[in-house]
């Protein structure tokens, strides 16, 4: 098994003890209970499932319904929406096209009204042309670009060949004066004429271009001449004036259509915009432009032209010259729609192959490019709108110009605005409507669900627990009878007759024939814990119970896989028997096999519990017997009815289970028969004694060594290769370097278990007091603590505890199990301990084992202070006050248990007196005084403060103040262990006066009111952890006589190495009389003077007052087996071999740091 499997075995030991905890039903076993929910769910089975049928009817009908419901509901109120969306673009998009339609019905008025007035102008000046001139031309012009919706026009007089000279001397003689004129009427300056005289831009001549801003004279037209004339606005320059519209090619097509078709307005192309700089600035363009976003050059602009008749009148008069206009696309599109109204695509397409696309917003028409940007999926609702206003039959055939069209399209951003979620919230109140419905309804049906299956899961729990507490036959005899009882009942007039004839001798039989069989091939097994009456004697009572049924459950659990029927459990004793009700041919071996299964799992548990549960835990071992033969088995009905077993095959199986010994299991010479019969004699082995049994004589037995499946050895300490992923590293280094056994890291694993809790406890009430996490630095607090003095003048009359705060009391306090400690804190508090238990030395009694004692000890009275009983509706305050503060401190108890567990550190197993008669350097160290005790506290505090443990130092010790309070602490506690020192002693019992002695002499006022209170928490505090060093002698007499021969065999050890005068066992049994009666049972009336420790001193007191009861009545046998014991493991005296062996224990220690500590009863019993 790898430790990985190990670990989560030991999980699942954890897991399903917390699970059973948690459940009321513990009584019974959960696979018995599915058993029997099934047994009576299987007798309603027809019932359930049309039950259930009908369920899943009603449930899809309800859900049909619902969801028809609320699509129906939905679908119309989302087409509801699609209709208010497509009225609204329908009504928009009309306008729009209605608008550009318009724009291009002013464009052609605007400019037919021109050509007419510049026709009409001509003849009513009587003007030849081409030679036409008009006076105030700027002003006509604006008017008629305003009508138009343009923004540029150009008048271009037809010249033929014959006339060129003379028009070009003609417009030579007139172009400065329309010039200078059309730039004063509209600006009134010539600020923007570059060249006013025009010498350097005017070209004389008809001209054409050749390049930008190159010109020469076009003198090869065989046709005619359009050159540039009136311009509106007025160029900046005279570069225009003249130019030949003929020249570029451009419009080759466009002049024949126009005079084709004749009076048409022919428009081309989309071109660049050339009205900037030559007639308008760039600021002016974005000027006429101002109500658009987007205003800039490329926005579509192109150049309609229209024809001048000579004759305004006749249209098929001579066509004597052609008019320009320069229009922007996006003039039709403003100002239309409502400001809320956006995201109408408009897109401008002509059938030369362009298309440009607008986003109407409102009244802005932002230009989104060249191209068509539409959104496909709205397609079909495209408006098209006709631009080309023509009358003439030819214009859609006729070359030379672009036709326009407007398509206009809805956009998701149009659409979004007319979607609401109407649609989702009716449909949503729909379905909430049929969800509350089908709520009531499931919530019934729950109900009546829930009511069948409490029905069927009492029925089950009932029939279980009597399963549990009878075998199957009897339960159904007992079933039988109700059932008989009952009907005999039903009719109440018998029955009433019948209760009036029954006399007081009727009344003497029983109403039914005892439930009661013999069964004559049984095995019955008694398997019982040793060690723990002394062991739960030192235990809370939940901590007994946790290892009962973690026990009991995997018995059981083994019993019902091995066929074994469990019938009672008898304090920690567990009787089984296997054979009955139903009989088992090989009952012996099945029998044997559940004892080696009850074996390993006990050894598994143990050790595994020892982390939780403290010391010894993994020493209880099962004790097991068992006897074959004839068992009486029936059910003594009364009160409370039991399934019990008689005969004489219990008492001799009790017999042989209590003369077994622990771990092993003990047959009968008729049970290894059987095993024999079976041909499981290799399993055996006879006992070398035979057993007296009350009754039966000396009786032939066996030991039974179950071979097969699992090694019982191997699983019974399994357990101890649990690796935490945390502390694997830790442990694996403890074992190899610091040589540390199985059981010492599982005492390890328990000590930091205990001091995390409280470190816990410190972690959450600094969370609610708001403390701050300042690191302290770990050499100067050092220096500090050890500036020329040692830990015994260290010692405090008063230690300052701190006071109550009612703020922090009134805040909620942190759950400390809900506290989640760092790893690596964790890490070095295990590493911690792991070094402070390789510093212990393999002493009988001054042992990590003891330490580990000390510390239950100690934690255990600090659980049990409580408040006197008089504080009736105690506060906050009070209690704080009357448990002199130790309880709202978890500091103080974190060094408390912290002490216990270094306060014997080094120590070599001699008293202090002895320390001081050999000279060694400690003892010089600390003057003769306390020597022991000061080296095991020196040792601990620098391992506590060094640089490996800084991450734990800074949680537990973050300020200067905690630290020297701590250390005080520490000081004062371990320093109370040394019982022998007169000095400290005076010292105790003089603040023990001044706290806790009444009467008139005694006389004593504090200056300050809180000395008293902090006084008395440091009494208690050391009593305390004295109480705990010797706790053993104030409990179960079996600890007590455990840790007492240790002690002996220490002391008789010192005694043979020479470090000890007297040899202990002349003295032992007088010298523990004056033990209990000058120190221990006074201590004991201490502590219960004290008024803090409740119920505990009483049973310290009595324990203690029990013990000395015992010793005086056993003690001499004791001592007398104490010798025995020691002499034959170590020798005598005498011994010529101990003569020449090396000491047993170190004499002088590890070079200056001797390994020493106070032996506290030897030097009270010298005293």
């Amino acid at each position: 098994m790898t430790a990985k499997d190990k670990k989560e075995q030991h999980a699942s030991y954890v897991a399903d003890y917390d699970e059973s905890a948690s459940s009321s039903d513990d009584m019974f076993s959960s696979r018995e209970e599915r058993d029997e929910v099934k047994e009576v769910l299987k007798m309603s089975e027809k019932d359930t499932r049309r039950v259930q049928l009908w369920r899943l009817a009603a449930t899809f009908a309800l859900l049909l319904t619902a969801f028809a419901v609320t699509y129906t509901t939905y679908r119309f109120l989302k087409r509801e929406e699609t209709n208010n969306f497509e009225t609204a673009f329908e009504q928009f998009s009309r306008t729009l096209g209605d608008a550009a339609i318009g724009q291009q019905q002013d464009l052609r008025d605007g400019i037919e009204s021109y050509t007419d007035f510049i026709s009409m102008h001509a003849r009513g000046t009587n003007q030849t042309w081409p030679y036409i001139y008009i006076e105030g031309f700027e002003v006509y012009a604006r008017d008629y670009l305003n009508q138009a919706h343009c923004e540029m026009t150009s008048f271009f007089p037809k010249v033929y060949p014959d006339l060129r000279d003379a028009y070009i001397n003609w417009a030579n003689e007139h172009v400065q004066s329309w010039i200078w004129e059309s730039h004063m009427i509209q600006k009134g300056s010539f600020e923007r004429l570059v060249d006013i005289t025009g010498n350097k831009s005017y070209h004389p001549y008809i001209a054409k271009p050749i390049g930008p801003g190159q010109f020469v004279p076009d003198i090869n037209r065989s046709d005619y001449y359009l050159p540039s004339w009136h311009l509106s606005p007025p160029p900046s320059s005279y570069g225009l004036v003249n130019w030949n519209m003929q020249s570029t090619g451009d419009y080759d097509a466009t002049l024949p259509g126009i005079h084709k078709l004749k009076n048409e307005t022919l428009c081309t192309r989309v071109r660049p915009y050339v009205g900037v700089p030559v007639a308008m600035t760039e600021e002016e363009h974005t000027a006429l432009h101002s109500k658009l976003k987007d205003s800039n050059l490329q926005n579509p602009h192109s150049f309609c032209f229209h024809p001048i008749h000579r004759d305004a009148t006749f249209t098929d008069s001579e066509i004597v010259g052609i008019v320009g206009f320069a229009t922007a696309w996006d003039e039709a599109l403003l100002d239309l729609l409502p400001d809320n109204v956006k995201g109408i695509h408009s897109v401008l397409r002509n059938d030369c192959n362009q298309s440009y696309t607008y986003n109407i917003q409102g009244g802005d028409a932002i230009f989104m490019g060249d191209g068509d940007f539409h959104e496909a999926e709205f397609d079909q609702y495209e408006v098209i709108v006709p631009l080309n206003l023509h009358t003439h039959a030819d214009f859609p055939t006729t070359e030379g110009h672009c036709q326009y069209s407007m398509h206009i399209f809805p956009s998701t951003e149009f659409k979004t605005a007319y979607d609401s979620n109407t649609p989702e919230k009716f449909a949503i109140v729909v379905a909430v409507t049929f969800v509350v419905v089908a709520l009531f309804f499931f919530m019934y049906d729950v109900f009546v669900q829930k009511r069948n299956t409490n029905l069927v899961l009492k029925a089950a729990q009932t029939s279980a627990i009597v399963t549990s507490l009878f075998p199957e036959h009897m339960r159904d005899r007992l079933a039988e009878e109700a059932e008989a009882a009952q009907k005999k009942k039903r009719n109440l007039r018998d029955f009433i007759k019948d209760e009036g004839d029954v006399n007081s001798g009727d009344r003497l039989r029983p109403v039914s024939k005892p439930l009661a069989d013999l069964y004559l091939e049984t095995t019955v097994l008694f398997a019982d814990i040793s060690g723990f009456t002394a062991w739960s004697s030192v235990r809370e009572p939940s901590q007994v119970f946790t290892l009962l049924e973690t026990l009991y459950q995997e018995f059981d659990d083994t019993a019902r896989r091995r066929r074994v029927f469990k019938v009672e459990t008898v304090g920690d004793c567990y009787v089984a028997v296997c054979g009955l009700p139903d009989p088992q041919k090989a009952h012996a071996i099945l029998m044997a096999r559940f004892a080696r299964d009850c074996l390993s799992k006990m050894g598994t548990l143990t050790k595994a519990l020892e982390i939780t549960l403290g010391p010894d835990t993994g020493d209880l071992r099962l004790r097991v017997g068992m006897h074959s033969g004839p068992v009486t088995a029936g059910i003594l009905r009364g009160e409370r009815s039991r399934f019990q077993l008689f005969g004489d095959t219990m008492n001799v199986c009790g017999r042989i289970e209590s003369s077994g010994m622990a771990g092993r299991i003990h047959c009968s010479k008729e049970t290894a028969d059987l095993l024999k019969q079976g041909g499981k004699e290799a399993w055996l082995e006879k006992r070398k004694t035979q057993v007296a049994a009350k009754g039966k004589g000396p009786l032939t037995t066996y030991w039974i060594n179950v071979k097969g499946d699992r090694d019982v050895a191997s699983l019974a300490d399994a357990s101890a290769e649990f690796d935490d992923d945390e502390l694997g590293a830790t442990r694996s280094y403890g074992k190899k370097i610091l040589g540390l056994c199985d059981k010492t890291y599982r005492l390890i694993d328990w000590n930091v278990e205990m001091l995390l809790q409280i470190l816990k406890q410190i972690v959450a009430q600094r969370a609610v007091a708001g403390l701050g996490k300042a690191r302290l630095k770990r050499k100067s607090t050092f220096d500090d603590m050890a500036s020329g003095q040692t830990p015994l003048e260290e010692v405090c009359e008063i230690i300052a505890l701190p006071e109550f705060d009612d703020a922090t009391a009134v805040m909620q306090q942190q759950d400390p199990d809900l506290v989640v400690i760092p790893d690596e804190v964790v890490s070095e508090l295990h590493s911690l301990v792991s070094y402070i238990a390789s510093m212990y030395n393999d002493n009988p009694f001054h042992n990590f084992d003891h330490a580990s004692h000390v510390v239950m000890s100690v934690i255990k009275l600090m659980s049990r202070i409580v408040a006197p009983t008089n504080l009736n509706n105690q506060t906050s305050a009070a209690l704080h006050d009357h448990t002199y503060g130790i309880t709202s401190d978890p500091l103080t108890q974190f060094a408390c248990a912290f002490s216990a567990l270094i306060h014997d550190v080094d120590h070599v197993g001699v008293s202090n007196a002895q320390l001081v008669k050999e000279g060694v350097p400690i003892a010089k160290m600390y003057k003769g005084r306390s020597v022991a005790e000061q080296n095991s506290l020196e040792l601990s505090w620098h391992l506590l403060m060094s640089d490996d443990y800084e991450q734990l130092r800074s949680l537990l010790l973050p300020t200067e103040n905690e630290v020297s309070r701590f250390r005080k602490l520490v000081v004062n506690s371990v320093m109370a262990t040394d019982i022998v020192d007169k000095d400290l002693k005076a010292l105790r019992n003089g603040r023990w006066d001044k706290a806790f002695k009444k009467g008139d002499c005694i006389n004593h006022v504090d200056k300050d009111p809180r000395d008293e209170v902090n006084r008395k928490a440091t009494i208690v505090i050391e009593h305390i952890i004295q109480a705990s060093d010797i706790s053993h002698t104030m409990q179960h007499w079996h600890v007590y006589r455990k840790w007492n021969q240790n002690l002996f065999e220490e002391l008789y050890v010192a005694y043979l190495n020479g470090r000890m005068e007297k040899n202990p066992a002349d003295f032992w049994y007088k010298g523990e009389f004056g033990f209990f009666d000058f120190y221990i049972i006074p201590l004991t009336q201490k502590l219960k003077d004290c008024g803090v420790f409740g119920v505990s001193s009483d049973e310290y007191l009595n324990y203690a007052q029990k013990n000395r009861e015992e010793w005086e009545a056993k003690g001499e046998e004791v001592v007398a087996e104490m010798i025995v014991a020691c002499e034959a493991k170590y020798g005598t005296k005498e011994s010529s071999l101990l003569k020449e062996a090396p000491l047993l224990y170190p004499r002088g220690g590890h070079s200056e740091s001797t390994p020493t500590n106070v032996e506290k009863f030897a030097d009270e019993v010298d005293v």
